[in-house]
């Protein structure tokens, strides 16, 4: 079976001043798939594990498992009804979780627009992004926790942060006073054609940086480029410096500002320097697991994915990152 390979990123739970939950966002989770609506566990009812999204359709956290160790898989999807492929398979009323398929649509099927596969540790998380984004996820566990069940000990943001806007105690860094953003090299393969012929988007990769755009937006004549690079078979490669001033003088963010302006930008392609990571010279240089995936067609297997996040999972572990 053929494998794809995917970036397997790394979050944790933000545990502000007012924590939102008490237990650990793992724990807290096991607990909502156990609590009831009307008599009946929201583990063995798709429709009540279902959050209608006023921007992104519905969200389902369809396949999930609780372990032993205090560990939590998850498969989250979403799904609309203005497309054919691939498919959330629903049979019958009230089913436990729907069969996710790639055919021609019937008539008892919902259309999936994205999946995302995730392992919560503690307050760890580390996810499979499959054209879903951290963001949901964060939409979807509020929904959770603080909607659906009350689990949540009151109503506030979830927030999973990137481990490159964390000190090592686990909070916002203090501040931050230069942030270079240093996407991977890209190959005219890396690009596609827009529908006037000229390149313009990256079309594989799991970085969202459109280092063309960025290049185009600098007015750099993006034709020569394109031209010395296929002749010489040669990456195109940007180290973007981005800093405040007032006047002359440098101005330094606050971690909550940086973490606003930040939080979409993959860790691996940023480097910060602020008095809260001096340890390693002012340079945050952090831990990227990769993984392959067999997948049939656009969808990721769901038991490979979460063998993966197990891997990664020690991965993290050796390298001291979670417990």
């Amino acid at each position: 079976m053929p494998t794809k390979r995917v970036r397997v990123h790394y979050r944790r739970f933000h545990r502000s001043s007012e924590p939102l939950i008490a237990e650990t966002l793992s724990l807290s989770v096991a607990q909502a798939l156990q609590h009831k609506v009307d008599g009946v566990p929201l583990d063995t009812a798709a429709k009540l594990r279902t959050y209608p999204d006023p921007d992104y359709g519905s969200i389902l956290l369809n396949g999930r498992k609780a372990t032993r160790t205090g560990d939590v898989y998850g498969e989250l999807v979403r799904f609309r009804e203005d497309t054919h492929i691939p498919l959330l398979m629903q049979n019958a009323s009230n089913v436990a979780e729907l069969e996710v398929r790639e055919l021609v649509k019937p008539n008892d099927a919902e259309v999936l627009r994205g999946m995302s596969f995730f392992l919560i540790r503690g307050d760890h998380v580390l996810i499979v992004e499959q054209d879903l984004t951290t963001s949901v996820l964060e939409r979807y566990l509020y929904w959770l926790l603080c909607e659906r069940t009350q689990i949540a000990t009151r109503n506030g943001k979830v927030q999973l942060l990137r481990e490159v806007l964390l000190d090592d105690s686990a909070h916002i860094l203090k501040d931050v006073n230069s942030i270079n953003l240093r996407p991977p090299p890209v190959s005219l393969d890396d690009l596609r054609l827009d529908p006037e012929g000229s390149f313009s988007v990256r079309a594989t990769g799991e970085s969202p940086t459109d280092v063309w755009g960025v290049l185009q937006a600098a007015h750099f004549d993006t034709g020569v480029i394109e031209k010395i690079a296929g002749d010489y078979g040669a990456t195109i490669e940007i180290n973007l410096s981005v800093s405040l001033k007032t006047g002359r003088k440098k101005l330094t963010l606050k971690g909550d500002e940086a973490l606003a302006m930040l939080r979409h930008i993959p860790d691996e392609e940023l480097v910060l320097k602020g008095s809260g990571m001096q340890r390693n010279r002012g340079r945050l240089e952090r831990l990227s697991v990769e993984a392959d995936i067999e997948h049939r067609g656009n969808i990721l297997i769901r038991s490979e994915a979460w063998r993966a996040l197990q891997t990664a999972a020690t991965s993290y572990r050796d390298a001291g990152l979670i417990e």
